[in-house]
C-alpha cells in the first residue's frame, strides 16, 4: 500500500507540473490588460499603376524647319536658290513658257525644255538645262555649277555663287558665260531669293546684267504663294533686245506646290521679254520630282 501511495503522489506531481507549464505559456502570450492580441502578417503594398507617357507635343519652330522637297528645287522659274540641294540629291523637271503680246495680230511664243540637277556633296550643285533659245529658236543646252559659300538650311540663310555656260545649240559650242552671286533667306514660313548675274560672249563684245528676285509665304505645309521678278539690262554691245530696247523685265504672281518628292509651280504676269512694241504677258510652268 505504501508503494501505491508513492506512485499516485508522483503521478499527481507530474500532472500538476504540466498544468503549471501550460498556464505560464498562456500568460506570456497575453498582455497584462488581459486583452488577446491578434497578430497578423502585414498586407502586401499595392503595386503602383504603370505611368502613362504623354505624347510629346511638336515644337512649332522645329516643324517650320523640317526639311521638305522645296529646299531641293534650285529653280522653278528664273531665280536660283542659294541653298542649292541636299547632298546626294538628284532631281528632274520639265518646264514650259507661253508669251503673248497685247497685239492680237501677233502669234504667241511657246518655249520650254527639261532640267536635271544633282548634288554629289554638300554645298555643290550641278544643273543641266536644255531649252529653246529666243535668239536662235533652237534647243540649246546650258550647264551651271553652283556652290554654297556660307549658311545652310538649318541656319535659315545662305550665300552662294554660280558659273553658267550657255551654248547657241547642240551642234554649236559658241555661246556665253555667266557668273552670279546668290542670297537666300528662309525664316519659318517666309522664303526669299535674290540673284545678281552678269554674262557675256567669249569675244567680250556683248554683255548684260540681270537682277532676279523671288519671295513666298507658306500658307499651307505644301503650298507657297508669292511673286517673282526679273530685270535685264544691256551693258555692252551693239545688238539691242527686241523692240530696240536696252532692257526688258518680267514680274508676276507665283504658286509653288510641293509634297513628298514632287513639286509644281506656275508663274504668270506682265512682261516685255521678247515683246517688240508693247507690254504683254508671260506664263511659266514647271513640274518634277526629287530623289534623296
Amino acid at each position: 500500500m505504501r508503494k501505491i501511495k508513492l506512485a499516485c503522489a508522483a503521478s499527481f506531481g507530474v500532472a500538476a507540473f504540466l498544468q503549471f507549464s501550460e498556464d505560464a505559456c498562456a500568460q506570456q502570450l497575453e498582455p497584462s490588460s488581459g486583452v488577446a492580441v491578434n497578430i497578423e502578417a502585414p498586407a502586401a503594398a499595392p503595386t503602383p499603376a504603370p505611368a502613362v507617357e504623354k505624347p510629346a507635343q511638336p515644337d512649332p519652330e522645329q516643324q517650320a524647319k523640317r526639311h521638305s522637297v522645296a529646299f531641293d528645287v534650285p529653280r522653278v522659274a528664273y531665280t536660283d536658290s542659294a541653298f542649292g540641294s541636299g547632298a546626294l540629291t538628284l532631281g528632274a523637271a520639265g518646264f514650259g513658257e507661253l508669251r503673248s503680246s497685247s497685239d492680237t495680230t501677233a502669234d504667241p511664243h511657246f518655249g520650254g525644255g527639261i532640267r536635271i540637277w544633282g548634288s554629289p556633296i554638300d554645298r555643290l550643285l550641278f544643273v543641266l538645262d536644255a531649252q529653246r533659245r529666243d535668239s536662235t529658236n533652237e534647243f540649246a543646252p546650258s550647264v551651271t555649277a553652283q556652290v554654297r559659300i556660307l549658311g545652310s538650311e538649318r541656319a535659315g540663310w545662305a550665300l552662294g555663287a554660280l558659273a553658267r555656260y550657255k551654248t547657241e545649240g547642240f551642234a554649236e559650242m559658241e555661246g556665253e558665260m555667266e557668273g552670279g552671286i546668290l542670297a537666300s533667306l528662309s525664316q519659318r514660313r517666309f522664303h526669299g531669293d535674290l540673284n545678281l548675274v552678269i554674262g557675256g560672249d567669249f569675244d567680250g563684245r556683248e554683255s548684260d546684267g540681270e537682277l532676279l528676285a523671288r519671295a513666298g509665304y507658306d500658307v499651307l505645309p505644301y503650298l507657297r504663294v508669292g511673286a517673282e521678278g526679273r530685270g535685264r539690262y544691256r551693258l555692252a554691245g551693239e545688238v539691242d533686245l527686241p523692240g530696240g530696247r536696252s532692257w526688258d523685265a518680267f514680274g508676276g504672281a507665283q504658286l509653288f506646290a510641293f509634297y513628298d518628292h514632287y513639286f509644281g509651280a506656275v508663274t504668270v504676269g506682265p512682261s516685255t521679254v521678247g515683246m517688240v512694241d508693247t507690254v504683254g504677258w508671260s506664263m511659266l510652268a514647271s513640274a518634277g520630282g526629287v530623289m534623296f
